[in-house]
């Protein structure tokens, strides 16, 4: 009962979501024919070291790796690392800021079921609904670049969805810490996206852009995945295992939080 009632609430808000994605990912495809002619002389204005070689990915001259490169860039680093972290964000206050703001919580609570319970019901259907359209819409980036002439192995395109649905995770499990102690969704929403903003500015500026947990989620890592030289095992042992760890250490102090929280 209570996954159905959270996917209820969170039903369209999903659709929004999964539209967004879809429609970075058509309009990614759709611009590399152009893009890929004016590469040349947009290399000529890379400013920073790690954006000229995001420039040298796509201008390279074998025509698989300049395309992997690319959409690596668009569908992982800018695509889901934006549009997927501020779900991940709303998601997480919708957990049990809003229940609280409200005044439904004491409605939730009353039921004959445990706090854990409670959370991990509302966790999981709204992690769900953060994770697959991650899936199906790089999935979908598969079958659009056959309309122009490009192809995105099925493997590698998994993978790299796979491990930036778990970076996203991450921002879910942040913010369902802070939406147990939050009285209002506007309060997460405020912490976690100043939190991403902070290392964002991190990510941004080379001489300390390696403190930055972007670092884990960023072209560096998906252009080697889409090429086929990042597997999965290598990935998770010296990426995805902290990825993994913070989150469910995250999310334990949530429910131990939740615990103890007061409506």
């Amino acid at each position: 009962m209570i996954a159905w009632k959270t996917w209820r609430e969170a039903r369209w808000l999903t659709l929004l979501y999964a539209i967004l994605l879809e429609a970075g990912v058509i309009v990614s495809v759709l611009m590399w024919p152009w893009l890929r002619d004016q590469a040349p002389a947009l290399a000529k204005l890379a400013p920073a070291q790690f954006i000229r070689r995001w420039v040298e990915g796509i201008t390279s001259p074998d025509a698989d790796a300049a395309y992997g490169a690319y959409m690596a860039l668009q569908l992982f680093f800018k695509g889901v690392n934006v549009v997927g972290l501020c779900f991940a964000v709303v998601f997480g206050a919708l957990l049990v800021a809003r229940e609280r703001e409200n005044h439904t919580l004491e409605f939730l609570l009353a039921r004959p079921l445990s706090r854990s319970r409670i959370l991990w019901a509302r966790f999981w259907v709204l992690g769900t609904a953060l994770v697959v359209p991650i899936l199906l819409t790089s999935w979908s980036a598969i079958p659009l670049s056959w309309t122009i002439d490009e192809n995105l192995p099925f493997g590698t395109v998994t993978i790299g969805a796979v491990y930036n649905a778990l970076f996203c995770v991450l921002f879910f499990a942040v913010s369902a810490l802070f939406s147990v102690r939050a009285r209002t969704q506007l309060q997460v929403v405020a912490v976690v996206g100043a939190i991403a903003v902070f290392e964002v500015s991190l990510y941004f500026v080379q001489e300390i852009r390696n403190t930055s947990v972007f670092r884990l989620s960023d072209y560096d890592v998906y252009a080697p995945i889409l090429a086929g030289n990042l597997g999965l095992g290598r990935l998770f042992v010296t990426r995805g295992v902290w990825l993994l760890t913070a989150s469910v250490a995250a999310y334990a102090i949530a429910d131990r939080c939740f615990a103890k929280a007061k409506l």
